[in-house]
């Protein structure tokens, strides 16, 4: 009886580090998209110019993602990673 509750809280222990472990993945590649983002928009803005100007031109797909990466940039930044 003792050994499977040693087993159970293992294996709760053992989720929460995937899980962590997840999360962090997920910040990562949500700060690479918007930092690819604000690039491309950087380089629409540095391509321009007043007689041709270069619209930076987002799909709504691209700006979902956009939106959802930097609500979770900023959720981890006030609250953490941590489960």
């Amino acid at each position: 009886m003792f050994q499977q509750k040693i087993r159970s809280l293992n294996n709760k222990n053992m989720f929460e580090i995937l899980l962590n472990k997840i999360l962090m993945v997920v910040f990562f590649v949500s700060l690479l998209n918007t930092i690819r983002h604000g690039y491309y928009f950087i380089q629409a803005m540095v391509t321009s110019t007043d007689e041709q100007p270069t619209k930076y031109v987002i799909s709504k797909h691209s700006l979902t993602l956009l939106g959802l990466s930097i609500a979770y940039i900023l959720s981890v930044i006030f609250t953490g990673i941590k489960i």
